[in-house]
């Protein structure tokens, strides 16, 4: 597996992962703290149940439910295109603390296509569920910006590929909210 923008053009000995997985990690860090910001400011309650957010004792509306549950990827979508500001720079690090959160917005957006998909309190499903979709047509939604955002990090994609990936988030933020 290759690295982002070509990061393996110097010796691994000299290779500094830290901005990587401070990145990650920070995009880890936000989408989570998406759904409690969110919750907060519709004045609801959450909390983890292990490595998901729930709301406990809350009766959420499809409304409620759908901006709650999608707070996580609201936030991934805002993080990686403010880290995509400081990527098109041409001085940009490739192990930039930049480059890790795109690589921790892929990294979630691959958990949920995956494994975390069809968990019963997960994303996915209460958008789901809030939506009155199919898991799966919603995971394929949601992998469609991550792709392009792939793509916009690895490679050296078309210009459309940038604005076809922010159409992408913007519609998917203006379909949450008119929701």
């Amino acid at each position: 597996m290759a690295l982002p923008i070509s990061a393996l053009a110097e010796p691994l000995d000299q290779f500094d992962l830290t901005g990587l997985v401070v990145g990650a990690a920070g995009m880890v860090l936000g989408h989570e703290l998406g759904h409690f910001a969110l919750a907060a400011s519709m004045d609801i309650d959450a909390e983890f149940d292990g490595v998901t957010v729930v709301y406990p004792g809350t009766d959420l509306s499809s409304q409620q439910q759908a901006r709650v549950a999608s707070a996580g990827f609201q936030s991934q979508w805002l993080l990686s295109e403010l880290a995509f500001h400081f990527l098109d720079k041409p001085d940009a690090a490739p192990n930039s603390i930049a480059a890790g959160v795109v690589l921790g917005h892929l990294g979630i957006t691959a958990a949920y296509l995956s494994f975390l998909k069809n968990e019963k309190e997960g994303d996915v499903a209460g958008m789901a569920n809030a939506f009155g979709k199919n898991r799966t047509d919603l995971a394929l939604l949601l992998a469609v910006p991550a792709l392009l955002d792939g793509w916009r990090l690895f490679g050296k994609p078309p210009d459309w590929v940038p604005v076809l990936s922010r159409a992408g988030k913007g519609l998917g933020l203006a379909w949450i909210w008119s929701w």
